[in-house]
């Protein structure tokens, strides 16, 4: 057999948690499972075992299979649940939508046109796998964005409350999270569900990928992304998860946790100190105007130069301009400083500037040398790790959707008819 090496680099870049219906008919067909109207052969499933094996770098033994064939199973069963919903609500998916999403993926990777259904092809692999996989996972996409997202609606006021709390959160350890998440939708299923989450952790033990793992078996939205589930606050987390975490080296996982909804594994991918931008590390440029003043200069001179500075400053529209009323006034200078940071600064300027956007001209003040006017030519602001409005806002409707998607699909589940024949 050849190697699996740009197979699966490339099908990690898929989300394989959430598609793959019937492949095209054999001329003999075992039943593996009935879902409603429809099979799920045999043939089926052992593809999308070929599949997990070869893209997850697990062992190819007939007791990785056993120990894997449930979980995949319930997989097949949920997507076939997927396509149906999507075809009652005529949420197709066309061929060019499939065509594009697979080419998507092989550029992603360096491959070209029609590379990735060969390598399939070249280690045994039904190439329909994949593609009737994509195509279920896009229809899936097409339910939640049009049935369930519109009814999800996140206010300004919840968008405030996470503001707040990260604003309380700042110096505190802020965590980078992926999760595979496993449900348990009834007390009978404790059991199942526990035993295939120990198996994922046996995987993981013997080096196979987080990604892939989570890509091929997590139930949660995360799973298009690896698990991947970005920067977590400690307030965001149980204290449980907490103590793990702070004892951990990063790209290490933790044992299973068990929640109220099922079972959770994190990967601590890197952690960092939560904070706001430092004023002072903003860059600016500056240009100034000087209006000379004698030291022993008299109160009505003084106030005759500030009163033509205010008039300079409500006429000056950049530091072109300034630079303009500069000669025209017969003083020098005028020109734009090089890019300096405002903490570098002379004290007696920086408060001056540390407000000003670019194009904004402070307010006269009196200095040595006479009354000055500063005006800020360009500014680059610091970077911070701060999430802003519209991140927190997409993030809790990820989650929201996430948490009623599980909910439709268990809904779905329990309404199906649903019988395992394997």
């Amino acid at each position: 057999m050849r190697p699996l090496s740009s197979v699966r680099t490339a099908l990690t870049a898929v989300f394989l948690a959430l598609a793959l219906s019937a492949a095209t008919a054999q001329p003999v067909q075992r039943i593996a499972a009935v879902v409603n109207d429809e099979v799920i052969s045999v043939y089926d499933l052992q593809n999308r075992l070929a599949l997990v094996i070869a893209t997850s770098g697990l062992e190819n033994s007939p007791e990785t299979q056993r120990r894997m064939q449930p979980q995949i199973l319930r997989t097949l069963i949920d997507e076939r649940l997927q396509v149906q919903e999507a075809n009652r609500l005529n949420a197709t998916v066309s061929d060019k939508e499939v065509a594009d999403a697979l080419l998507r993926i092989e550029r992603a990777n360096n491959m070209q046109s029609g590379q990735l259904t060969r390598e399939l092809g070249n280690i045994g692999i039904d190439s329909n796998t994949l593609t009737t996989q994509i195509k279920a996972n896009l229809a899936w996409q097409k339910v939640v964005n049009r049935r369930l997202r519109p009814a999800l609606q996140v206010g300004q006021d919840e968008v405030d409350e996470v503001i707040e709390r990260i604003n309380a959160s700042k110096g505190t350890v802020q965590y980078l999270l992926a999760e595979i998440f496993l449900a348990v939708e009834s007390p009978e299923q404790e059991d199942e569900v526990r035993q295939s989450m120990e198996n994922i952790i046996d995987q993981l033990r013997r080096g196979s990928a987080f990604q892939a793992m989570a890509q091929q078996f997590s139930q949660s939205a995360s799973a298009s992304t690896g698990g991947d589930i970005g920067w977590v606050e400690r307030g965001q987390i149980e204290d449980e998860v907490l103590q793990l975490l702070d004892q951990m080296q990063n790209n290490r996982a933790t044992a299973p946790i068990r929640t109220a909804t099922g079972f959770y594994v994190y990967l601590l991918r890197d952690r960092r100190v939560l904070a706001a931008p430092a004023p002072d590390d903003a860059i600016v440029s500056l240009a100034q105007l000087i209006l000379p003043l004698e030291p022993n200069a008299s109160e009505a001179e003084a106030s005759s130069q500030i009163e033509l500075a205010e008039t300079v400053r409500e006429t000056v529209s950049d530091c072109a301009d300034l630079k303009r009323v500069t000669g025209e006034l017969g003083l020098p200078g005028g020109d734009p400083t090089p890019e300096l940071r405002i903490g570098d600064l002379n004290p007696a300027v920086r408060p001056l500037v540390s407000g000003l956007k670019a194009n904004e001209i402070g307010k006269p003040f009196r200095g040595d040398p006479g009354v000055l006017l500063i005006m800020v030519c360009s500014r680059i602001e610091p970077k911070s790790n701060l999430p802003s409005r519209e991140d927190i806002s997409e993030n809790l409707t990820r989650q929201r959707l996430d948490l009623t998607a599980r909910r439709h699909l268990r809904d779905l589940r329990r309404a199906a008819f649903i019988d395992v024949r394997v």
